[in-house]
């Protein structure tokens, strides 16, 4: 059986971006309309094209399979179904699809590529015959790409389409300058230049697309699909709908302060219109001013001052609600992780229950730093012999490894059960909190750790009551307030919960963080006194159904089931 060799990345002449070139097969040549075709992988770097190479072939291949697909369908006799409409990708990046552009905007780039065609050869004019026959005979699709990749525009298949014919009467209006140069002397301009606009009314620096750039070159937190970038994009699009226009280069720092005062007049609180709304503008606009694509960032220093609320003449003023838990709060969620679970739920959820508000109180960590542990991860340190979670980097706020050494609390439980879990978890081969097996094919921006975390949330929320108050982050809140109290070392602490302090210099990264010494200091954390660890463990109760819980949950199955046929037909 023959081999099919897989396409190379390969470098063109006048782009600095590696192409796949791939022929066209015989049977799709009348459906493509050419016989091979380029695209380009959009990345200098050869091993990043590699990566890419195996995608951008999957995707030519499936849109040849398409349009013989279409080909057949039209080709039959009977009016062929309805289909749902196909994409490109089933998980296309936020802000890629490419801009509307206008007749403007068309006409533009014309005059674009009549000029960069020309001033490509006006120093040596070809002469007439073969050498012209030679300018004008390039493939069109491949030198229309090539040049709309120059000018750094994302057009629509619709816009390429009209634009095609333009980019032809360019290559044609070049050739008779160069024509003129070559035969008469005549460097004259083109009266046709003079009549097509100078410049697009597309956004010169378009903000969405600044935005994806940042997020992914840019250094921020999980890339495209981090938290941080899930967070800020949609503040980067309310921006631009409001302001009316995308163009950032038109942006003023008047634009700025206007965004602000409407937010706070939506009763927006003034700390997130500060750290979040325009810090994803400053961050972006910064990036392009790095780039040297912006002369300035209009939102640099933008002030926002808090507002000062005098109480009324005969009101008390009332306190803000603390932070991290109350003890008597705290005590609440240790005690009913001692409950028996019900049977209902997976192991993996059970355990988050019944271990997470342990480990994240005893430890200051982040929860999401806690969910995504897998049992390598909790490990005994080969020097002191205290065991220790390993808290990666992931797409949380931690930028480096940190051990975390595990309160004595935690392992004297039940005669070891953590440890024992551990244990059990590493024999499956499964992280510690969540199943792999169990996952829905979520989006990379809500990975199962982080939805685990949310059900721990919604539990101590709605089933325990507890409100007013983030329910996972206020352990870390909780543990920075007993560790003042207890007077841990300040920076023996910073190592354990991953901060650095705001005074600190350079002597704060000298040294090794030794686990014995971090060890020390988070067993000056006072053990929490549940008096349920002392109980002997409910019995397991299975909630068995009766037959007309049984008939009821069918017949809702089977409606479910009626409902989506009849939204799919």
């Amino acid at each position: 059986m023959p081999s099919i060799k897989m396409p190379t990345p390969v470098k063109r002449p006048n782009s600095q971006h590696y192409w796949i070139r791939k022929k066209v097969p015989r049977r799709y040549r009348k459906l493509v309309g050419k016989w091979e075709v380029w695209r380009s992988l959009k990345t200098s770097d050869p091993a990043e094209a590699k990566r890419k190479l195996g995608t951008v072939n999957d995707q030519i291949e499936g849109e040849w399979a398409r349009l013989a697909t279409a080909a057949a369908v039209a080709a039959l006799p009977m009016k062929p179904p309805r289909l749902p409409p196909v994409e490109e990708s089933s998980n296309p990046a936020p802000g890629s699809e490419p801009t509307a552009l206008t007749r403007q905007d068309l006409l533009a780039l014309r005059a674009a590529a009549h000029v960069r065609i020309r001033d490509g050869h006006i120093a040596k004019p070809p002469g007439p015959g073969f050498r012209t026959t030679i300018l004008l005979a390039r493939d069109v699709d491949e030198a229309m790409a090539e040049f709309l990749e120059e000018q750094g525009v994302e057009i629509s298949p619709a816009d390429l389409e009209k634009f095609r014919p333009m980019y032809i009467q360019a290559r044609q209006d070049a050739v008779d300058d160069l024509r003129r140069a070559r035969l008469e002397d005549d460097y004259s301009p083109n009266p046709v230049l003079e009549k097509l606009p100078k410049a697009r009314a597309a956004p010169e620096l378009d903000f969405i697309k600044c935005f994806e750039e940042y997020a992914s070159k840019g250094g921020l937190k999980g890339g495209v699909d981090g938290p941080t970038a899930k967070r800020w994009r949609p503040k980067i699009r309310d921006f631009c709908k409001w302001l009316g226009h995308r163009d950032l280069a038109k942006v003023t720092t008047n634009d700025g302060y206007r965004w602000a005062d409407h937010l706070i007049d939506k009763d927006y609180a003034r700390n997130s219109v500060r750290l979040v709304w325009i810090a994803a503008l400053s961050a972006t606009a910064g990036f392009m001013v790095e780039r040297r694509r912006l002369a300035q960032n209009p939102f640099r220093g933008i002030v926002i001052r808090d507002e000062v609320e005098e109480p009324k003449p005969g009101e008390e003023p009332t306190p803000p609600r603390q932070k991290g838990f109350t003890q008597a709060e705290a005590k609440i969620i240790l005690t009913a992780t001692l409950a028996t679970p019900s049977s209902m739920i997976s192991p993996e959820k059970r355990a988050a229950r019944r271990w997470l508000p342990w480990l994240c109180a005893y430890s200051g960590a982040r929860v999401n730093e806690i969910t995504s542990l897998y049992p390598g991860d909790v490990r005994q340190d080969p020097t002191s012999g205290k065991w220790c979670m390993m808290i990666k980097p992931s797409l949380e706020k931690t930028s480096q490894w940190r051990e975390v050494p595990i309160h004595s609390h935690v392992l004297e439980q039940q005669d070891g059960a953590f440890l024992a879990y551990v244990e059990e978890r590493r024999k499956l081969g499964k992280p510690l909190f969540y199943d792999p097996a169990r996952s829905r094919g979520g989006k990379p921006a809500n990975p199962q750790f982080k939805k685990t975390a949310e059900r721990v949330a919604d539990w101590v929320r709605d089933g325990l009551g507890i409100r007013n108050v983030q329910p996972n982050h206020a352990w870390r809140h909780l543990f920075k307030s007993v560790a003042r109290h207890v007077k841990m070392d300040r920076e023996v602490e910073g190592f354990i919960t991953g901060h650095r302090p705001k005074d600190s210099n350079a002597g704060h990264d000298y040294g090794d963080r030794w686990v014995a010494t971090m060890s020390a200091e988070i067993e000056k954390y006072p053990r929490f006194d549940v008096p349920a660890l002392n109980a002997p463990p409910a019995p397991h109760r299975v909630r068995r159904r009766t037959s007309d819980q049984i008939a009821a949950d069918a017949a809702a199955q089977a409606a479910r089931k009626a409902s989506r046929s009849k939204r799919a037909a």
